[in-house]
């Protein structure tokens, strides 16, 4: 008897223990827990997408094909519009006059009048430099002004 006592505790150690060890197992590691919950956000993320790059698509060809309406109803109009109306008759008595067969030519038989405040003969080209002292002096321009001055 004392075996089968025995037996029996042990196999409720055992279920006890297997038990433990199933649940442990569901719950998983936490790390792995937190993978597949990434996994999700990532799933719904990407569905998310999708549904949000189908429906500018949908709404993108709904835009093309109204273009293509807009477009339509536009030339439609425009020859409606570019036609006389049937009750427009036009009568030949009152037509515009022919145009004229000859241009008029605007000309002036004067010379040009000079300005009177300008005068060619003092008239020189701006400076890009200062006036030198000297012959001798270099110019503002030159690589070496201002290097050899020794202060007096």
């Amino acid at each position: 008897m004392l075996e089968v006592v025995l037996f029996l505790i042990g196999v409720a150690v055992g279920a006890g223990s297997c038990f433990a060890v199933m649940r442990r197992g569901r719950n998983g590691n936490p790390i792995e827990q937190q993978l597949r919950d990434l996994q999700e956000e990532f799933t719904a993320y990407r569905e998310n997408v999708n549904q949000h790059f189908n429906h500018t698509a949908e709404l993108v060809n709904n835009l093309t094909a109204n273009y293509v309406k807009v477009q339509k109803h536009l030339e439609s109009a425009s020859v409606s519009f570019a036609e006389p109306p049937k009750s427009f008759k036009l009568e030949t008595s009152t037509s515009l006059a022919a145009p004229a067969q000859q241009f008029i030519a605007i000309e002036t038989r004067e010379p040009p009048s000079r300005d009177a405040s300008f005068e060619d003969e003092h008239v020189q080209p701006p400076l890009d430099y200062a006036p030198k002292k000297g012959s001798r002096d270099k110019g503002t321009l030159a690589e070496d002004f201002g290097l050899g001055h020794t202060q007096k």
